[in-house]
């Protein structure tokens, strides 16, 4: 032991002991810095800067014992007494730090517990005030140096330090329900080490103190640690400090766990928008477009029943069989949702859509198209295309007052074309108001299905010459 003392009491040794010693504390607090979120959700990231602010400050206190000895030669013993004051002033604030970490973390987790952190600026405005009343009355003398202080150091210790790390060791410890609740249990032992390693820094910090002539300083403190292990107090704290420092920069991989579960949340709230609008285009262009072309038939009914009570009922008969196919796609629609179509040919499908838009206008509805092979077309391009048509005619059915609208299925070896024509009146597509509360949203409706499947959305429209809708669909080998 008496080997190990006098190695470390050397002044060479000191050095490296006192600046490697603030090395691990200046790790420790700029790990917390680097890494810490003020977004976390988490309750310990709302203080976890302050023990940052603790290990940083309590690193540049320790370079002071550092570098502060060699100045002697150069500052005056007035300017040096000075120094050391600060020093000493800023080695407590750390401290201060420490215990307002350990009352903050308290508080933001209890809350009835609120009123903790607000009695730490006044113990140190207390303990400061204290020391500059002693200074300024000549009870402490600062050309003494470091030693001069030794009574206000035993006090931060006490009071700070030893306090402080016991409250922040409690603080961590309950800090292990809220990570079990949000499933985050691979941070829940490296955080009950970093307790651990506050709690045993706290009390090799806070109680083993220069020695003092009052208990317990008197009886607990640096030299007698010396005697009984042969080791500096500090090699023991900088190994407790290097074991914080590992464990904290383990702990602090829980916000990279919390930003990929958000971006995991936001990716699923993105696909469920998504999905929500995919939903309301199929609701607007498929649904509400034939429960419209209906009350349509039925202002006609309403006419013909003044006219010839057979035509009114055969008008009838038409729309019942339109609502019967309306409630088929709506159940088709649902199944859809459950479950994957199976594989169908475009034009067979646009022959089913023609007859059934033909039910539901008054003028008529004629398909050109040639015939495109099972499978070369998604089910979900078939469908959108569908949807497409849909909205196409009924616009024109709607707006347009058309005399014949014409559907038309082309293709060639690299490009599909389905076109909507009709003699109605035309449009300025620039000039259409901002759809709002579902109004004007079928020509936005439009173009969105169209760069869904990879396609685009033609619209030729004059004010005597009609409409025509082009959806072009590349074909990819």
């Amino acid at each position: 032991m008496n080997v190990l003392r006098t190695f470390f009491e050397t002044d060479a040794n000191q050095i490296v002991l006192n600046f490697g010693h603030g090395l691990v504390f200046f790790l420790i607090g700029f790990s917390i810095f680097l890494k810490s979120k003020r977004w976390s959700e988490l309750t310990l990231a709302k203080s976890l800067r302050r023990l940052g602010a603790f290990a940083v400050l309590n690193a540049i206190g320790d370079w002071g014992l550092v570098f502060l000895p060699v100045q002697e030669e150069v500052f005056s013993p007035h300017v040096m007494g000075v120094l050391w004051v600060m020093d000493e002033a800023l080695l407590a604030l750390s401290y201060a730090f420490l215990l307002g970490f350990g009352c903050r973390l308290v508080a933001d987790t209890a809350s009835r517990y609120e009123w903790l952190p607000r009695i730490v600026p006044v113990l140190y405005a207390l303990w400061f005030g204290t020391l500059l009343f002693a200074l300024i009355t000549g009870r402490v003398d600062p050309l003494g140096g470091k030693e001069s202080l030794v009574h206000f150091e035993v006090a931060y210790r006490y009071g700070f330090a030893f306090t402080g790390a016991l409250i922040s060791a409690w603080a961590l410890y309950i800090q292990q329900r809220e990570l079990i609740r949000l499933d985050l249990t691979a941070s829940v032992p490296p955080l009950r080490w970093v307790g651990i390693a506050v709690a045993v820094y706290g009390v090799a910090a806070g109680l083993l103190v220069p020695p003092g002539p009052y208990f317990p300083a008197n009886v607990i403190n640096q030299l007698a640690f010396i005697e009984w292990t042969g080791l500096p107090v500090r090699v023991f704290t900088g190994l407790i400090g290097t074991v914080m420092a590992i464990f904290i920069i383990i702990v602090l991989n829980v916000f990279d766990l919390e930003i990929q579960r958000r971006v995991e949340g936001a990716r699923r709230m993105q696909a469920i928008v998504d999905e929500r609008v995919r939903i309301a285009r199929d609701l607007h262009d498929g649904i509400i477009q034939t429960l419209y072309a209906l009350g349509l038939a039925l202002e006609g009914v309403k006419l013909s029943l003044d006219e010839s009570a057979k035509e009114a009922r055969e008008e009838i008969r038409v729309i019942m069989l339109s609502l019967d196919q309306a409630v088929k796609d709506v159940r088709g629609y649902i199944h859809q949702l459950k479950t994957p179509a199976d594989e169908v040919s475009l034009d067979e499908q646009l022959r089913v859509l023609q007859k059934e838009l033909q039910r539901e206008a008054r003028v008529p509805v004629v398909l050109k198209a040639e015939s495109v092979e099972a499978g070369i077309l998604s089910t979900d391009a078939i469908g959108n295309i569908l949807l497409t048509v849909r909205e196409a005619v009924s616009n024109a059915l709607r707006h347009a007052r058309a005399s014949k609208v014409e559907i038309v299925l082309a293709r060639n070896a690299d490009l599909l074309t389905v076109s909507i024509r009709d003699d109605g009146v035309g449009f300025d597509p620039e000039t259409l108001p901002e759809a709002v509360g579902g109004e004007h949203q079928g020509i936005e409706n439009m173009h969105r299905r169209a760069e869904a499947i990879g396609g685009r959305l033609v619209i030729h429209s004059e004010a005597t010459g009609g409409t025509d809708v082009t959806l072009e669909i590349p074909l990819h080998a």
